[in-house]
């Protein structure tokens, strides 16, 4: 891990987030326990959040519709980003994983 007071790659950033999250603190906590500014952190969380996900990494999880009501669904990108709907039709969720399918 860098020091606090070095440079972060974006590489260095997302094995600190890592560590973080197996925590389980707080990123206020994290950051008072190692050591590292509250600003620094919370600038990297929002550029990684921001970056492009790699489609590549998508795999498709076998489903069967079993009716034509609506539902509510969550598509859980690798990234950790989701969409979220409350009145997901299957005709919408086919096009949203063509889509994703097709940009992958």
């Amino acid at each position: 891990m860098p020091d606090p007071g070095d440079a972060w790659s974006p590489d260095d950033a997302k094995r600190i987030f890592d560590e973080w999250k197996r925590s389980g603190e707080s990123l206020a906590a994290f950051g008072r326990r190692r050591g590292y500014a509250a600003a620094r952190l919370y600038w990297w969380r929002k550029r990684l959040a921001t970056e492009p996900v790699d489609l590549t990494a998508l795999s498709l999880v076998p489903a069967l519709v079993t009716s034509e009501a609506t539902a509510p669904v969550t598509i859980r990108l690798p990234n950790g980003i989701g969409i979220e709907t409350t009145s997901a039709t299957p005709a919408w969720i086919a096009a949203v994983v063509a889509e994703l399918s097709r940009s992958s």
